[in-house]
């Protein structure tokens, strides 16, 4: 005899998941754009741990004394952890080093327990610093190893020519010489931030076009159709060099812009001149934008220079022509 055991449904718990919770601490700063300039005098070595990341911001504060800070974020992670709190510490590399870290680094929390904090170089130093942050909750941490590089932060340009409103305006056929040096607000570059290069670039446009002089009746004649527009920055060449040595800094202008033109044929037996590509008019405002950069550093400074309207452009003589 066969019994039969109806089959009841019925539900079935399983196992249930234990997962260990990890604190981790990240510090979050700015990206640096390659291209800006340094914006401050001491740099920021990271060292990673496995738990831990560090990076340091970009930004950069000057203040009254001179003292230059920069802020440090710490993101505690996972974003559900309830305890974040933090402690910052600092202290030479060499701990044989007995003068006071304080009087060269210091670290600031912007309260206790935060996860922001300040660190600020107040004068130059030698050797290394340690900036090191703790969570309270099972002491995981992360260094920044802080040393004084001296970076420069402005490129001081001197020489007998004084600016007018930001611009210098030059002679034709001269030459300016200016001194160069990189400053920093501890008044002490690194001697890595050597390498200085400069520049020159035309800003705006002129119509170019075909002309003839008539030496006889000393007049011009235009021919429209030959117009064009080129840039200054496409002729700067045949106006202006500029070149860097030993912390000198060279401008020479050749000549106007007013004065020029690609070339000249004589025709009539010399009584007329047939300039081609000659100067005709400005487009807009031009001048030129000099620069100077320590490539090392980004650091870069700009500058405007106009030609005197004082400056002869051209000359001409009221009769062109002479017979025996």
């Amino acid at each position: 005899m066969t019994k039969t055991i109806d089959k009841k449904p019925f539900a079935i718990m399983a196992a249930i998941a234990v997962f260990a919770l990890v604190l981790s601490l990240v510090l979050v700063g700015c990206s640096t754009d390659k291209n800006a300039p340094p914006e401050n005098d001491f740099a920021a070595e990271i060292h990673s741990t496995e738990h831990v990341k560090l990076t340091m911001s970009s930004v950069a504060v000057l203040a009254a004394d001179n003292s230059v800070s920069k802020t440090l974020t710490a993101t505690v992670l996972p974003e559900t952890a309830e305890n974040k709190a933090v402690d910052w510490t600092v202290e030479w590399d060499d701990t044989e080093n007995e003068t006071a870290v304080t009087d060269y680094v210091t670290v600031t929390p912007t309260a206790d327990d935060s996860t922001t904090a300040t660190v600020t170089c107040y004068k130059p130093f030698t050797g290394t610093i340690i900036v090191t942050v703790t969570t309270r909750e099972n002491g995981y941490s992360a260094t920044c190893v802080v040393s004084f590089i001296g970076i420069p932060t402005d490129i001081s340009i001197n020489g007998s020519l004084s600016p007018v409103s930001g611009e210098y305006n030059v002679g034709i056929g001269q030459t300016y010489t200016f001194d160069v040096s990189l400053t920093n607000p501890f008044n002490q570059v690194g001697e890595q931030f050597s390498d200085i290069t400069c520049g020159v670039n035309g800003v705006g446009s002129v119509v170019l076009g075909y002309m003839e002089h008539y030496n006889s009746s000393g007049t011009d004649k235009w021919y429209d159709s030959s117009d064009k527009t080129v840039t200054l920055d496409s002729l700067k060449e045949n106006f202006i060099t500029v070149s860097y040595s030993a912390g000198k800094l060279s401008i020479t202008t050749i000549k106007s812009i007013e004065s020029y033109y690609g070339s000249m044929q004589r025709m009539d037996g010399g009584r007329t001149r047939a300039y081609h590509d000659k100067f005709r008019s400005f487009v807009d405002d031009c001048y030129f934008k000099v620069w100077v950069k320590e490539s090392n550093s980004g650091l870069t400074k700009e500058f405007n220079v106009r030609f005197d309207d004082a400056v002869v452009t051209g000359v001409n003589m009221s009769n062109g022509e002479i017979s025996f």
